[in-house]
């Protein structure tokens, strides 16, 4: 495999448009992102637009200019250099709505503040003992299947994902409530393609079915969370879970104390659907590729084999795993659930000589820089390998930011990646995958607010002998 040794090798390559004084771009965008931003069709549009027009692309829609960053050094400009210069991106900023202000959403000063005080429910300790709740739902998991049938794993990948965001942030089996919970998210993520319509607040409250949905899934997680809450204040401790840490949380440094009830219930609300849609998808795409390929499956059960003997992963078998932390990887390179990293200017400002309007839409898409043949040969290929250190050691750091980067970067990284290798492993050890008969080459895509496999993931499962 040929790899390119350092980021200076290939330099950013910019076109500006003649007579405009932007980069150039694609000049019918209007048309095609109000009708097809959350469809297939956009994965293909942003890639499309960086064979076209180089790294760095200019076009308007929804009455905005939007720039798109493509190469690792533009990037890395927007998300570190600059990132004073901008706001969350549109979608996120209207997402308020139903997600509050939360870690997803909230600008700073607030943003610093909640991330100062949420950091310590992610400590690396915390992580480890949510390990032994990861590894024992997967295990129990696995004891539902049926040898030799054919099954949607996505909806497997879904649950199991609830249930160990309802058990590591409140502590409690969600079984009960697991249905509605996911019929709850399930709407919020119905909502979030809406905020790129003008007053998405008065859509919200219009008289339609799906409007209807969602304030009822909005009615019942805050029923649900502020009665936690509530019963957390009255008996306060650590339970272990991440609700403790938040209503224990104070903030030392600024003197402003701990978070109130609606702040809690945003952080909670914004852990429910970062932590529980993204990682199932991921896990979804991850099976996906295993069926498909049959060597890479063969070598993480080896690995299993040869680790685990006949017991499922525990959470100290974590940092172990190293060939499944490598296939989880790639599954994020190339279906990346954030597929793309979005800001709004904060100000006009000059960028390489070019006009940054205040108000544009600024786009880094995950997507078309984890699949840029000038950093990743053959870049469709499933390889784990691509994630050896030394492999790792000769890219440019911004080819893979699957969970942004800077002060934005995912607060949860740590535990979504535990969570995607105990579960690649748990599976791996004890089912062999296969794609059915009449199955698709390529796993069809669903961009909507993060990347999910369109028509689920339909594999034969066969368990293993002991």
């Amino acid at each position: 495999m040929s790899i390119p040794l350092a980021a200076e090798m290939v330099a950013p390559r910019i076109l500006i448009r003649p007579g405009a004084g932007y980069p150039d771009g694609p000049r019918f965008a209007q048309r095609v992102l109000s009708g097809e931003i959350f469809r297939q069709d956009a994965v293909e549009f942003m890639l499309s637009n960086a064979r076209r027009f180089a790294d760095f692309n200019h076009y308007t829609g929804f009455g905005r200019h939007i720039f798109q960053f493509n190469h690792p050094q533009l990037i890395e400009d927007l998300l570190l250099r600059d990132a004073g210069r901008h706001h969350r991106g549109l979608v996120m900023q209207r997402a308020k709505i139903v997600l509050g202000e939360g870690l997803l959403t909230s600008e700073t000063p607030l943003h610093l503040r909640q991330r100062r005080l949420a950091q310590p429910a992610f400590h690396r300790q915390r992580i480890a003992a949510y390990g032994q709740i990861i590894a024992a739902y997967a295990a129990e998991m696995s004891t539902r299947w049926e040898s030799g049938t054919v099954m949607d794993l996505q909806p497997e990948m879904l649950l199991l994902a609830l249930r160990i965001v309802g058990k590591t942030l409140f502590d409690t089996n969600v079984e009960a409530e697991v249905k509605q919970i996911a019929q709850a998210v399930d709407s919020f993520m119905g909502f979030l393609p809406l905020a790129f319509l003008p007053f998405p607040e008065i859509t919200l409250q219009l008289p339609l079915p799906a409007m209807r949905r969602i304030r009822r899934g909005l009615a019942y997680l805050d029923d649900l969370i502020y009665r936690m809450i509530a019963e957390r204040r009255k008996h306060p401790g650590d339970r272990g879970d991440l609700l403790s840490m938040l209503l224990a949380a104070v903030d030392t440094d600024e003197g402003t104390g701990g978070m109130s009830d609606k702040q809690v219930r945003d952080e909670c609300v914004t852990v429910m659907l970062a932590g529980h849609e993204t990682t199932a998808n991921a896990l979804s795409f991850a099976m996906w590729e295993l069926a498909r390929n049959p060597e890479v499956q063969e070598r993480l059960y080896q690995e299993c084999r040869a680790l685990l003997g006949n017991r499922a992963p525990a959470a100290e078998d974590y940092s172990r795993l190293g060939y499944a932390a490598q296939a989880f990887a790639e599954t994020l390179r190339i279906y990346p659930p954030v597929w793309v990293t979005a800001r709004t200017a904060a100000e006009e400002y000059a960028y390489r000589g070019i006009r940054i309007p205040k108000g544009a839409i600024l786009l880094a898409p995950q997507i078309v820089a984890h699949r840029d043949p000038r950093f990743w040969d053959d870049p469709m290929r499933f390889d784990p390998q691509r994630f050896t250190e030394e492999n790792k050691a000769r890219r440019p750091r911004f080819c893979y930011f699957p969970f942004g980067a800077g002060a934005r970067q995912c607060i949860g990284e740590g535990l979504a990646w535990m969570e995607g290798v105990l579960i690649l492993a748990s599976v791996a050890r004890s089912w062999k995958l296969s794609l059915p008969e009449g199955a698709p080459e390529v796993v069809p895509l669903k961009p909507a607010v993060s990347l999910r496999p369109k028509g689920g993931v339909r594999l034969r499962v066969e368990r293993r002998p002991a």
